[in-house]
């Protein structure tokens, strides 16, 4: 739960100081909300494991998780850099005046977004060799006299113990270049006035619930490092090990405290570098994403049809698989209550599959759930503030809902509502079928 989370004298759930019956009236359901005192927790115990770290440290938000510019706006205010994936990304950093540091990534970067890197003074991480050929060619077409910083992704070989689909460290990944083909690559960043060559990139996965290979990715990166002096007569300046920490979804989810990641990883970057093998300590960069915003939502939904079979009861709400497709992209868990109702009046307790709306036979949200619920209840999802609304489409012609960020007993709209006129407004009937 979010850490403002409370239950009121009524049995209902408040977040931010503000009840949940009193969010979904005024907001509708399904509604995303965001708590805001979570977010600026976990920045604080990231921050604080960092300042472990000699040789300075940024934590850098990965905006992929929950991007808007309100979302800009609170990343700015604590201090962190953003890493950014798209020109939408991107725009939306510009658009929200963000002040820090912004890394664009992405394994297949247009031109485009390439071009604003360059006008806005973006760091480049390069997926590969493509990416910095096209970064020169753009460059020569400007007028800017000073080189783009760039990042090398490298592909690690370490296999992150979590879902296939949110692996990206292994020797097979599309992500990153590999270790047999890094040192061209370096030659040719070193070779290239418009490039900056600032150091090396990697991220091990999504969800990680164990401190290994985060030690483990360091011992091949500080190897690296001293290979690159030694061959190149150059110190790479500046590291980013990624990010990838996982969360808590359901009671037997045991994530790494925050504080304690960012410690170890600055103890051990110590370690690797500087006691083992006498380097001088590279700047530190560092990309929490699911575990900054991940705690801090909760998604609301209304209770509607109640279906009691032989073998399974259906609980179907009023949402589902389009504004959260995590259950069935990668059979991701939750854990749900009834808000309204916190405490369960134990005579009325049965176990629920929570389904949505949607006509997939897949749109499970919660595979099976002791509520105490009725037509008309409020459901709560929690550890929904990450990739649900980044992730969210308008399946079956729905219209995404709202998000509202909650605080000391207020809540605003950080994403207002689409409606079917939205849904309608990009649409267009060629010619020869008016």
């Amino acid at each position: 739960m979010p850490v403002s989370a409370r239950v009121s004298k009524g049995n209902v759930l408040t977040l931010g100081g503000v009840s949940t019956e009193v969010l979904a009236r005024d907001f509708g359901t399904p509604l995303w909300i965001m708590c805001q005192d979570t977010i600026e927790a976990a920045a604080r115990e990231i921050a604080a494991g960092l300042q472990h770290y000699p040789a300075g440290a940024l934590p850098c938000y990965a905006g992929k998780a929950f991007l808007c510019t309100a979302m800009v706006r609170l990343v700015d205010k604590l201090g962190f850099g953003l890493d950014v994936v798209s020109k939408g990304e991107i725009e939306t950093a510009l658009a929200a005046n963000f002040k820090g540091s912004i890394y664009l990534h992405g394994n297949n970067k247009t031109d485009e977004e390439l071009a604003l890197a360059v006008k806005h003074n973006l760091k480049v991480v390069a997926d590969n060799q493509q990416d910095l050929e096209r970064l020169v060619q753009l460059h020569s077409k400007t007028e800017r006299t000073t080189p783009t910083e760039v990042l090398l992704r490298i592909i690690p070989g370490i296999d992150l113990d979590t879902h296939d689909h949110i692996k990206t460290g292994h020797d097979t990944s599309k992500f990153g270049i590999p270790l047999s083909q890094l040192n061209d690559t370096i030659a040719y960043c070193l070779s290239e006035k418009s490039i900056k060559l600032m150091g090396l990139h990697a991220h091990i996965g999504s969800q990680a619930m164990d401190l290994e290979p985060f030690q483990q990715v360091i011992e091949v990166f500080a190897d690296i490092y001293e290979e690159v002096s030694k061959r190149f007569s150059y110190v790479l300046p500046h590291l980013d090990i990624g990010g990838g920490l996982g969360i808590a979804y359901v009671a037997s989810d045991k994530p790494i405290a925050l504080e304690e990641w960012t410690r170890t990883i600055s103890n051990k970057m110590v370690e690797a570098f500087q006691e083992k093998r006498g380097l001088p300590l590279p700047s530190l960069s560092i990309e929490p994403g699911r575990c900054l915003v991940g705690t801090a939502g909760v998604t609301l939904y209304r209770v509607g049809r109640m279906k009691q079979l032989e073998q399974i009861n259906y609980l179907s709400v009023d949402g589902g698989m389009a504004d959260n497709p995590r259950p069935i992209t990668y059979q991701a868990a939750y854990t749900a209550m009834v808000a309204n109702r916190m405490e369960p009046r134990e005579e009325h307790l049965k176990t629920w599959t929570i389904v949505g709306r949607y006509c997939e036979s897949g749109d499970i949200i919660v595979e099976e759930a002791q509520l105490d619920a009725a037509p008309g209840d409020i459901i709560a999802i929690f550890a929904t503030g990450a990739y649900n609304y980044s992730m969210a489409s308008n399946y079956n012609r729905t219209a995404r809902p709202a998000c509202v960020l909650v605080k000391d007993g207020h809540s605003e709209l950080m994403i207002a509502p689409e409606t079917e006129e939205d849904l309608l407004r990009l649409d267009r009937i060629p010619s020869w079928l008016k």
